[in-house]
C-alpha cells in the first residue's frame, strides 16, 4: 500500500541519502505524498539506488504515459534515470547514458532512441512533473489524460450502451451472448465492439466527482 511505502522511505532516505541531502529528499518525499506514482518512485529508486551509492532525487519529469504506464525521467545529484510507473509499483528503466530499450521505445510509441531524442532533446529543462498532477489533470485510476479513453478494464470508463460503469454493468454479457467472459479472445471481441459503439473518452467534470479516490484526500498517508 502506499501508505506503507511513505512510511518506509523515511528509513530508505536515512541510510540511502547522504546526510546533507537528507532533509532535501524528505521535503520531496513529503510534496508528492497524496501521489502513488511520485511514491511508487521514490520507494523503488532508494529501495534499491540503481547505481548502488548514496544518491538523493532533485526532481521528476513525465515523459510519456500510456495504457496506465508513466514514463519518468528520475534526476539525481549523480546521474538521471529512467522509471515506468502505475498506481500500485514503480521500475526502473535504465539510466540516461544507456538509453531506453527497444521494448520501451516502441511501448510508447517510439521506433528509435533517434526519434525519442529527437522529441526531448538533451532533456535539459524539461518541466518538472507537479503534485498537482493526478488531481486536476488525469483519471485517478488509470491516468488517461481528459479527452482520452481510459485504459481498458479501468472501472471509471462508462459504458457507451447504459451510461453506466463498463466494467460492471452486465452490457459487456449481453454484447457477447454470453453469460460470463471466460477468455482474452472474448475480452479482446468486447473491446472491439465498445470501440465501434463509440468509447467514451475521460471527462473531470462530470465522472470524476462520483468516484473519489485516496488522492482526493487531502490528509497524509497514516
Amino acid at each position: 500500500m502506499i501508505s506503507d511505502k511513505f512510511k518506509e522511505l523515511d528509513l530508505f532516505i536515512e541510510y540511502g541519502v547522504p546526510k546533507k541531502q537528507q532533509r532535501q529528499a524528505r521535503a520531496l518525499v513529503e510534496t508528492f505524498g497524496h501521489d502513488p506514482l511520485a511514491i511508487n518512485i521514490f520507494h523503488s529508486f532508494y529501495s534499491t539506488l540503481p547505481d548502488a551509492t548514496e544518491d538523493c532525487i532533485e526532481k521528476l519529469v513525465l515523459l510519456e504515459q500510456h495504457q496506465g504506464q508513466m514514463l519518468f525521467l528520475v534526476k539525481t545529484t549523480l546521474s538521471s534515470y529512467f522509471y515506468l510507473a502505475n498506481n500500485d509499483r514503480a521500475a526502473y528503466g535504465g539510466s540516461e547514458r544507456e538509453g531506453l530499450t527497444k521494448e520501451i521505445l516502441q511501448f510508447y510509441g517510439f521506433g528509435t532512441q533517434e526519434s525519442f531524442e529527437k522529441k526531448f532533446g538533451d532533456l535539459s529543462g524539461l518541466t518538472p512533473y507537479s503534485p498537482d498532477f493526478i488531481t486536476s489533470q488525469v483519471c485517478p485510476v488509470c491516468y488517461c489524460l481528459e479527452g482520452e479513453p481510459h485504459e481498458f478494464g479501468c472501472p471509471i470508463e462508462v459504458c457507451p450502451w447504459c451510461d453506466g460503469q463498463l466494467a460492471s454493468c452486465d452490457c459487456r454479457f449481453e454484447q457477447l451472448g454470453v453469460t460470463e467472459i471466460s477468455s482474452d479472445k472474448e475480452l479482446d471481441h468486447f473491446h472491439q465492439l465498445a470501440i465501434k459503439k463509440g468509447r467514451i473518452t475521460y471527462d473531470a467534470a462530470s465522472q470524476r466527482p462520483a468516484y473519489p479516490t485516496a488522492g482526493d484526500d487531502r490528509t497524509k498517508p497514516q
